[in-house]
């Protein structure tokens, strides 16, 4: 090989630009078609929860019929099932994020209510049947399996509560208040029950939908062959939100979520990112195809190489010497094009300020082929090498050595 690398910076032209630019315009539409296809999945998944609830709550409210009716609650019980009636249709026409959330507050207040018919129940039994009264409440508090764990102090003394009110089952004097007592614990231990349940289903919600986007993102990106910086620090936040949405610890999963979407965005942007330097390679390395031959340049098939969003080929003169070019991203939308050729072809030149080098053939060979990228959408820039004028470095290009190119040893 002689001498250094020669290199220079192309930009593509406006029509390269537009095509660019509806690249980026098809991959955003495309995405913008994932994530309505997700939300329509979730939807549907969010609708059956909500559909089993739904129905779950109506089967208790109709066990609550004869019961508020024959204790004078049965105006509240009407309201309460024309209410489900109607939430059932709300269900049904749920569509996205706000109106998922509408419905499953809609159903949280429903389900309060049947609490608060349960305690009015008991209240009225207490004047007539005491033990219906006490078994009224533990139909109420059965109807929240999981409220221990959600609220272990209140299950306490509401477990306490009612022993106390069965202890005076049999005296008219101690029950009504011992039950009264006992009434307002359990109201109390449900609605605390009730309320961190919600919290707890809705800050889920929120991290699995997180969760799913994030780990998709991560999928693509890795499927792509993007070396992102980030991605091992995001397959760890997934794994401490999955386990704290575990948990249930819904502080730890409301941080998490946040940090979560913090890293969706900045992670998207750079994918983004590397997704249009990946394409306006292509669309040089396309170019630089096109116009070999009008450079007296012929192309080997089998050594177009990518090395992330860079591209590497090598090209044969008519001698037969080789010319290796790279296709580099210059981090700022356009691209650096490097060389590297066979042949002793250098010439050293005494000038007034010292030595200075020329590469008489190479060079006119690459400038005649930069001159024919011109048509095909891509104008270079002058051609320089390290020795030529001002010895300088090419940004993009640290080594003597190409992108991807591991194994050529320099003559």
């Amino acid at each position: 090989m002689s001498g250094s690398p020669k290199y220079s910076y192309a930009e593509l032209d406006r029509m390269r630009e537009q095509q660019l630019a509806e690249q980026r315009r098809k991959r955003e539409e495309k995405a913008r078609q994932k994530r309505l296809r997700e939300l329509a999945r979730r939807v549907r998944s969010e609708r059956e929860k909500l559909s089993a609830r739904h129905s779950a709550l109506s089967a208790r409210v109709a066990g609550q019929r004869d019961g508020a009716r024959a204790n004078g609650e049965g105006a509240r019980h009407t309201h309460l099932t024309t209410t489900l009636t109607s939430l059932a249709a709300t269900i049904a026409a749920v569509s996205d994020e706000p109106s998922l959330e509408a419905a499953w507050a809609a159903l949280a207040a429903a389900e309060q209510t049947a609490t608060a018919l349960d305690v009015a129940v008991s209240a009225a039994l207490a004047r007539q049947q005491r033990s219906a009264a006490l078994a009224a409440l533990e139909t109420g508090l059965a109807a929240f399996p999981d409220r221990a764990e959600l609220d272990p102090e209140g299950a306490g003394d509401v477990t306490a509560a009612l022993d106390e009110a069965r202890r005076h089952v049999g005296s008219p004097d101690r029950f009504p208040a011992a039950r009264a007592t006992a009434a307002d614990a359990a109201e109390r231990h449900l609605r605390r029950a009730h309320e961190r349940r919600e919290e707890l289903a809705r800050v889920r919600r929120h991290a699995e939908q997180a969760h799913q986007e994030l780990t998709s993102l991560i999928a693509e990106a890795e499927q792509a062959g993007a070396g992102l910086d980030g991605l091992d620090a995001a397959a760890a936040l997934l794994r401490r939100l999955t386990a704290a949405s575990d948990r249930g610890d819904t502080s730890e999963i409301t941080r998490l979520t946040r940090q979560t979407r913090q890293q969706l965005t900045s992670l998207s942007a750079d994918f983004d990112g590397w997704l249009d330097e990946l394409a306006c390679t292509r669309i040089v390395l396309d170019a630089v195809r096109r116009a070999l031959p009008a450079a007296g340049l012929r192309l080997d098939p089998d050594s177009v190489q990518t090395d992330g969003t860079s591209s590497i080929l090598t090209a044969h003169r008519a001698s037969g010497d080789r010319i290796v070019m790279a296709v580099v991203p210059d981090g700022s939308g356009g691209a650096q094009l490097v060389y590297e050729a066979e042949g002793h072809d250098f010439v050293t030149r005494l000038s007034a300020t010292g030595e200075e080098q020329s590469c008489d053939l190479t060079a006119e060979v690459l400038e005649r082929f930069q001159e024919a990228l011109e048509p095909e959408g891509v104008r270079a820039g002058e051609l320089s090498w390290q020795g030529k004028g001002k010895p300088e470095r090419p940004p993009a290009f640290e080594a003597n050595r190409l992108p991807g190119d591991r194994s050529r040893e320099r003559r």
